[in-house]
Protein backbone atom coordinates (compact mmCIF):
# COMPACT_ATOMS: atom_id res chain seq x y z
CA UNK A 1 0.00 0.00 0.00
CA UNK A 2 1.43 3.53 -0.98
CA UNK A 3 2.53 5.54 2.03
CA UNK A 4 3.44 9.20 2.62
CA UNK A 5 4.82 8.37 6.05
CA UNK A 6 8.78 6.41 6.40
CA UNK A 7 10.95 5.31 9.13
CA UNK A 8 12.38 7.77 10.33
CA UNK A 9 14.92 5.22 11.55
CA UNK A 10 15.58 3.01 8.27
CA UNK A 11 13.36 4.97 5.64
CA UNK A 12 11.19 2.33 5.15
CA UNK A 13 7.81 3.15 3.84
CA UNK A 14 5.10 3.10 7.01
CA UNK A 15 1.87 1.95 5.72
CA UNK A 16 -1.48 4.26 7.07
CA UNK A 17 -4.15 2.01 6.63
CA UNK A 18 -6.86 3.74 8.12
CA UNK A 19 -7.27 7.16 9.33
CA UNK A 20 -6.63 6.72 13.09
CA UNK A 21 -3.53 5.05 13.10
CA UNK A 22 -1.39 7.05 16.32
CA UNK A 23 1.45 3.87 16.17
CA UNK A 24 3.38 1.57 13.59
CA UNK A 25 6.56 -0.28 14.24
CA UNK A 26 8.27 -0.84 11.35
CA UNK A 27 8.30 -4.26 9.99
CA UNK A 28 11.47 -3.49 8.48
CA UNK A 29 13.55 -2.67 11.64
CA UNK A 30 11.04 -2.29 14.65
CA UNK A 31 11.07 1.20 15.59
CA UNK A 32 8.17 2.42 16.79
CA UNK A 33 6.53 5.92 15.60
CA UNK A 34 4.36 7.73 17.22
CA UNK A 35 1.79 10.47 14.89
CA UNK A 36 2.21 13.91 16.24
CA UNK A 37 0.79 16.83 14.55
CA UNK A 38 0.25 14.82 11.72
CA UNK A 39 4.04 13.43 11.26
CA UNK A 40 5.46 10.25 12.49
CA UNK A 41 8.24 11.04 15.26
CA UNK A 42 10.55 7.76 15.79
CA UNK A 43 9.37 6.85 19.45
CA UNK A 44 11.42 3.88 20.49
CA UNK A 45 12.24 0.20 19.90
CA UNK A 46 9.41 -2.44 19.64
CA UNK A 47 11.46 -4.96 20.93
CA UNK A 48 11.48 -8.51 19.73
CA UNK A 49 9.04 -10.59 18.39
CA UNK A 50 9.77 -14.43 19.11
CA UNK A 51 7.59 -16.29 15.91
CA UNK A 52 5.43 -18.55 17.46
CA UNK A 53 2.66 -21.43 15.75
CA UNK A 54 -0.61 -18.87 14.68
CA UNK A 55 -3.52 -18.91 12.86
CA UNK A 56 -3.27 -15.35 12.83
CA UNK A 57 -0.57 -13.20 10.16
CA UNK A 58 -0.63 -9.20 9.95
CA UNK A 59 -2.67 -7.97 6.68
CA UNK A 60 -4.22 -11.56 6.01
CA UNK A 61 -7.77 -11.48 6.65
CA UNK A 62 -9.21 -14.12 8.68
CA UNK A 63 -12.40 -15.37 9.91
CA UNK A 64 -13.07 -14.80 13.65
CA UNK A 65 -16.47 -16.20 14.39
CA UNK A 66 -19.37 -14.00 12.65
CA UNK A 67 -16.51 -11.82 11.92
CA UNK A 68 -14.18 -11.09 9.15
CA UNK A 69 -11.26 -9.09 10.35
CA UNK A 70 -7.70 -8.10 9.22
CA UNK A 71 -4.79 -8.20 11.88
CA UNK A 72 -2.89 -4.78 11.18
CA UNK A 73 -1.30 -4.85 14.53
CA UNK A 74 0.44 -7.14 16.81
CA UNK A 75 1.47 -6.74 20.89
CA UNK A 76 2.75 -9.43 23.14
CA UNK A 77 2.29 -9.25 26.78
CA UNK A 78 4.60 -10.71 29.34
CA UNK A 79 2.09 -11.87 33.01
CA UNK A 80 5.05 -13.62 34.66
CA UNK A 81 3.92 -17.29 33.81
CA UNK A 82 3.51 -16.78 30.23
CA UNK A 83 2.49 -14.77 27.51
CA UNK A 84 -0.83 -13.29 25.47
CA UNK A 85 -0.36 -12.22 22.09
CA UNK A 86 -3.00 -8.74 20.67
CA UNK A 87 -3.87 -8.37 17.27
CA UNK A 88 -5.34 -4.99 16.53
CA UNK A 89 -7.64 -5.52 13.66
CA UNK A 90 -9.89 -3.88 10.67
CA UNK A 91 -13.22 -5.63 10.05
CA UNK A 92 -14.10 -5.23 6.43
CA UNK A 93 -12.70 -4.06 3.06
CA UNK A 94 -12.31 -0.41 3.41
CA UNK A 95 -13.82 0.39 6.95
CA UNK A 96 -11.93 1.84 9.53
CA UNK A 97 -14.30 0.36 12.39
CA UNK A 98 -11.24 -1.34 14.25
CA UNK A 99 -11.18 -4.07 17.06
CA UNK A 100 -8.93 -6.17 19.50
CA UNK A 101 -8.09 -9.96 18.87
CA UNK A 102 -6.63 -11.57 22.25
CA UNK A 103 -5.39 -15.37 21.42
CA UNK A 104 -3.74 -16.65 25.36
CA UNK A 105 -2.64 -20.56 24.86
CA UNK A 106 -5.62 -21.38 22.38
CA UNK A 107 -8.49 -18.89 23.71
CA UNK A 108 -9.85 -16.84 21.32
CA UNK A 109 -11.58 -13.42 22.26
CA UNK A 110 -12.90 -10.44 19.84
CA UNK A 111 -13.18 -6.38 22.01
CA UNK A 112 -14.36 -3.38 20.76
CA UNK A 113 -13.26 -0.29 22.62
CA UNK A 114 -16.06 0.98 24.24
CA UNK A 115 -17.06 4.88 24.22
CA UNK A 116 -15.50 7.39 27.26
CA UNK A 117 -19.06 8.26 28.21
CA UNK A 118 -20.16 4.71 28.45
CA UNK A 119 -17.77 3.71 30.93
CA UNK A 120 -18.81 2.26 33.90
CA UNK A 121 -18.40 4.95 37.07
CA UNK A 122 -16.17 2.40 39.26
CA UNK A 123 -12.25 2.88 38.93
CA UNK A 124 -10.82 0.48 41.54
CA UNK A 125 -12.48 -3.37 40.66
CA UNK A 126 -11.63 -6.00 43.11
CA UNK A 127 -12.24 -9.40 42.30
CA UNK A 128 -15.75 -10.62 42.47
CA UNK A 129 -17.78 -7.12 42.01
CA UNK A 130 -20.37 -7.27 39.90
CA UNK A 131 -20.06 -4.30 37.98
CA UNK A 132 -22.88 -2.81 34.85
CA UNK A 133 -21.70 -2.21 31.02
CA UNK A 134 -24.05 -0.94 28.80
CA UNK A 135 -26.77 -3.33 29.69
CA UNK A 136 -25.13 -6.30 31.25
CA UNK A 137 -23.96 -7.21 33.76
CA UNK A 138 -20.07 -8.48 34.36
CA UNK A 139 -18.22 -9.87 37.23
CA UNK A 140 -14.46 -9.39 37.89
CA UNK A 141 -13.40 -12.98 37.22
CA UNK A 142 -9.38 -11.94 37.20
CA UNK A 143 -6.82 -9.41 37.89
CA UNK A 144 -3.50 -9.41 36.02
CA UNK A 145 -0.33 -7.06 35.71
CA UNK A 146 1.81 -7.68 32.53
CA UNK A 147 4.29 -6.25 30.71
CA UNK A 148 4.43 -4.96 26.89
CA UNK A 149 7.32 -6.97 25.44
CA UNK A 150 7.26 -6.11 21.91
CA UNK A 151 5.16 -4.43 19.28
CA UNK A 152 4.66 -4.89 15.44
CA UNK A 153 2.71 -3.08 12.58
CA UNK A 154 -0.09 -0.28 13.53
CA UNK A 155 -2.21 0.77 16.30
CA UNK A 156 -4.90 3.20 17.20
CA UNK A 157 -2.37 4.35 20.45
CA UNK A 158 0.88 4.20 21.40
CA UNK A 159 1.94 1.13 23.34
CA UNK A 160 5.28 1.32 25.48
CA UNK A 161 7.65 -1.48 25.30
CA UNK A 162 8.39 -2.26 28.95
CA UNK A 163 5.03 0.08 29.98
CA UNK A 164 3.18 -2.61 32.92
CA UNK A 165 -0.71 -2.94 32.44
CA UNK A 166 -3.35 -3.40 34.89
CA UNK A 167 -5.74 -5.87 33.01
CA UNK A 168 -9.21 -6.78 34.84
CA UNK A 169 -10.92 -9.61 33.12
CA UNK A 170 -14.88 -9.56 33.32
CA UNK A 171 -17.70 -12.56 32.57
CA UNK A 172 -21.25 -12.57 31.71
CA UNK A 173 -23.54 -15.32 30.92
CA UNK A 174 -23.57 -15.89 27.15
CA UNK A 175 -19.73 -16.08 26.50
CA UNK A 176 -19.83 -12.07 26.75
CA UNK A 177 -16.68 -10.76 28.29
CA UNK A 178 -15.13 -7.27 28.84
CA UNK A 179 -11.45 -5.69 30.03
CA UNK A 180 -10.85 -2.73 32.09
CA UNK A 181 -6.95 -1.95 31.74
CA UNK A 182 -4.97 0.67 33.30
CA UNK A 183 -1.66 1.55 32.50
CA UNK A 184 0.78 5.14 32.91
CA UNK A 185 -1.42 7.82 32.36
CA UNK A 186 -4.47 6.18 30.72
CA UNK A 187 -7.02 3.45 31.08
CA UNK A 188 -9.95 1.96 28.88
CA UNK A 189 -12.51 -0.06 28.55
CA UNK A 190 -13.36 -3.37 25.69
CA UNK A 191 -15.78 -5.68 25.77
CA UNK A 192 -16.99 -8.37 23.71
CA UNK A 193 -17.02 -12.30 23.39
CA UNK A 194 -15.54 -15.59 23.72
CA UNK A 195 -14.61 -17.43 19.98
CA UNK A 196 -14.50 -21.13 19.62
CA UNK A 197 -11.36 -21.95 18.50
CA UNK A 198 -12.53 -24.10 15.67
CA UNK A 199 -14.50 -20.86 14.26
CA UNK A 200 -11.03 -19.02 14.02
CA UNK A 201 -9.46 -19.82 10.49
CA UNK A 202 -8.80 -18.63 7.09
CA UNK A 203 -11.49 -16.56 5.26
Amino acid sequence: MDSEFHCENCGAALPRRFAHSRMIACLNCGSTSVLKDEAFRLAGSGGVMQDAPSLVTLGVEIRAGAHHVTPVGHARFDYGRGWWDEYWCLQGRGDSTGCWLSVDEGDYALEWPVAEDRWPRARNLSLGQGVTLGDRKFTVTEAENAKCIAVRGEFPEELAVGETHLYYDLSAPGAALATYEVWDGGRGWTSGFWIDPWDVGAV
